[in-house]
């Protein structure tokens, strides 16, 4: 299989046409319809939605995926689509659930907004009943945004887990850590890096999550690591400034400092 042709990772999430109470309770999810399907292509780095009429085309890219990535998908999402694929099995796919991951280490679940809230600053858009009102109402506009916003803060979460080997929830009032499972074995944690990076003089580009959960593209060189905490010349504020290592969502190495940052120590 040449390198076009490779299986793709897909993000998923999927909005109802009705709710648990129209349908006799959740033992009944199958009986709830899809009003669109969400996902994020890791392949051609594309968002996309699927209403009903295109659920043919969403079953080749399924069919085609590597993995399927979701929250409470294995549960939820692909029992509620399962009734429009009489034909394939959904659950033949490869298949990483956050959810179950997350019941995996902590032995209890949680929702996607208070995980998301913790690890990235920011969560979701709405809710599933607020999509439901759009379907109805024929808002394919706000449906639409809304279901994608839900594969975008779903998509940041795994890669933060991919980049730190952990997530983040509110236990008691205390942020507290998620080991994953997921984490990119065969790369360095984002907090190894930024050591590495101190130890080598190399300069990192990283994304930054700032305190009201907006992220920026910045270029830093390290100077000093204190626990969680990184004193860095930014090279966007062109000064010196400090980071919190939980905020960097990806990070990688551009080359060596400047040398006369040096100077700055």
């Amino acid at each position: 299989m040449d390198k076009e042709e490779k299986k793709d990772k897909i993000v998923l999430d999927l909005e109802t046409l009705k709710t648990f109470d129209e349908v006799g309770g959740h033992h009944n999810k199958h009986l709830l319809g899809v009003s669109l399907v969400g996902i994020y292509s890791y392949n051609r780095d594309q968002y996309r939605a699927f209403r009903e009429e295109e659920f043919a085309g969403l079953l080749d890219i399924l069919k085609n995926a590597e993995e399927v990535i979701g929250f409470n998908s294995k549960s939820f999402d692909f029992p509620v689509l399962q009734p429009y694929y009489d034909e394939f099995d959904l659950s033949t796919v490869g298949h990483l659930d956050i959810l179950e991951e997350i019941v995996h280490a902590l032995g209890h679940r949680l929702k996607l907004e208070s995980v998301a809230q913790s690890t990235l600053g920011y969560g979701k858009s709405g809710s599933g009943l607020d999509a439901i009102v759009y379907h109805r109402n024929n808002d394919w506009e706000n449906l639409t945004r809304y279901c994608l916003d839900d594969v975008k803060v779903t998509k940041e979460v795994y890669e933060y887990g991919k980049e730190h080997g952990h997530i983040w929830y509110q236990n008691a009032g205390r942020k507290e850590k998620i080991i994953v499972r997921w984490g990119n074995s065969n790369n360095r944690t984002i907090e190894q890096r930024v050591h590495d990076a101190l130890t080598n003089g190399e300069q990192l580009e990283v994304e930054y999550i700032d305190e009201k959960g907006d992220t920026t593209s910045r270029k830093i060189d390290v100077q000093r690591i204190n626990g969680n905490k990184v004193k860095a010349y930014c090279h966007l504020r062109q000064a010196l400034r400090m980071f919190d290592v939980d905020r960097i969502k990806k990070a990688k190495t551009s080359g060596k400092m400047d040398s006369w940052q040096n100077t700055l120590l």
